[in-house]
């Protein structure tokens, strides 16, 4: 790779963009074979990828990511996402039970098991979207695309 200050060739954008998968179709087709036949064109998308490697590996960390971290931690979050997510395997659980039991034309337990599984599908689903919204509350003010129009 040239280090000048000097504009990229034609061969040299063509790589970055090769490398960044921007280039589609016939144009992608002609460049993989020229990579074939050209072993410096080659070398160049070598190069754009290890850019590209050490670039995130030496990038400071996003603050949305430092906020997701913090959330990870968040005793709530891990007791809303995980009560939530059990309670859904509970209700998923009890109504295999139901079914089997319809299934035999047993009806002793329904009584109990159908209200049971409703509601922990019912707290399950609310204990999940609390979570969610409690997760884009506290991360919405760090995304980097909320100003961003069409």
């Amino acid at each position: 790779m040239q280090h000048s200050d000097e504009q990229p060739t034609r061969d040299q954008l063509l790589a970055m963009a090769f490398a960044d998968g921007e280039l589609e179709g016939e144009e992608r087709r002609a460049f993989e074979l020229r990579l074939i036949s050209e072993p410096e064109l080659a070398g160049e998308v070598r190069d754009v990828r290890a850019l590209a490697i050490l670039a995130r590996q030496v990038a400071p960390p996003e603050p949305q990511d430092a906020e997701w971290d913090r959330l990870e931690r968040d005793l709530l979050q891990r007791l809303l996402k995980r009560g939530g997510f059990t309670l859904f395997s509970v209700a998923a659980l009890i109504s295999l039970v139901l079914i089997v039991l319809a299934a035999f034309e047993v009806t002793t337990f329904r009584e109990v098991l159908l209200p049971t599984c409703t509601l922990c599908w019912i707290v399950g689903a609310l204990a999940l979207l609390v979570a969610t919204l409690r997760w884009r509350s506290r991360t919405l003010p760090h995304d980097p695309y909320v100003d961003v129009t069409r």
